[in-house]
């Protein structure tokens, strides 16, 4: 198993948050959680991350307990993650914000090697590496999000909403990436509003609703599931 999430809680404050989430990713899924807005998807993530510290639980990554390491240790050991709100850098270049993502990585000494690998996946990127990243458009933007994500070499990447604001073309060609990414190695966790996207590039999906696990099964099956899907969500 490559991750392991047993029985966490989180706490914003005096808000109980995430209940008892427990989830695995094997090694080589896309898996992806879903669910309506403030369910908890992003809280799981920053919380595997260590962002929004867990109050009980564990969590595992392969063998290791990472449920009290500080989040760049987390990243050093294989983890990256793409935040919903994109966070590019304002002032630096699609360079620049690919080398920042390098700074706390163990393949920062690898700088132009990762920086070329990546721009291999994005070629629209590759012409633009010189271009202020905040002069991109919106979906240019999420693919240089994808990029930052992946030029530390992870194992699994975090993917938190990916097509949020983007038109439908845009969001075809982002579940794309996302497979493609998936067929090089790269283990996916996430989460996406866009439910019949999500479902339709994973493996395995988990249902969450109101901090807790309310279902777990194929994408398949899911996706099928009318119950499931007048329950959990839709809006």
């Amino acid at each position: 198993m490559l991750l392991r999430v047993e029985n966490i809680d989180t706490y914003y404050g005096l808000s109980h948050i995430l209940q008892g989430i427990s989830l695995e990713v094997e090694s080589g899924e896309i898996v992806t959680l879903v669910g309506r807005n403030g369910a908890g998807k992003t809280t799981t993530l920053k919380s595997i991350l260590g962002i929004t510290p867990i109050r009980s639980g564990r969590i595992w990554l392969r063998e290791g307990d990472i449920s009290a390491l500080p989040t760049h240790a987390i990243i050093q050991r294989g983890i990256s993650y793409v935040p919903e709100e994109r966070r590019i850098i304002p002032g630096l270049t699609v360079r620049e914000n690919l080398k920042l993502a390098l700074l706390k990585s163990k393949n920062r000494d690898r700088e132009p090697e990762m920086i070329d690998r990546v721009a291999q996946y994005f070629p629209i990127l590759k012409e633009r590496l010189s271009q202020h990243g905040t002069s991109l458009s919106g979906g240019e933007q999420q693919m240089l999000a994808i990029a930052r994500g992946l030029v530390t070499d992870p194992e699994i990447m975090l993917v938190d909403e990916p097509t949020e604001g983007l038109m439908p073309l845009l969001v075809e060609m982002i579940a794309e990436i996302i497979q493609n990414i998936n067929k090089t190695g790269v283990t996916v966790l996430l989460v996406e509003q866009n439910v019949e996207m999500a479902l339709s590039v994973s493996h395995r999906a988990y249902v969450i609703d109101e901090g807790r696990i309310q279902s777990s099964g194929t994408a398949k099956d899911i996706l099928a599931d009318e119950d499931i899907q007048r329950r959990y969500l839709t809006v």
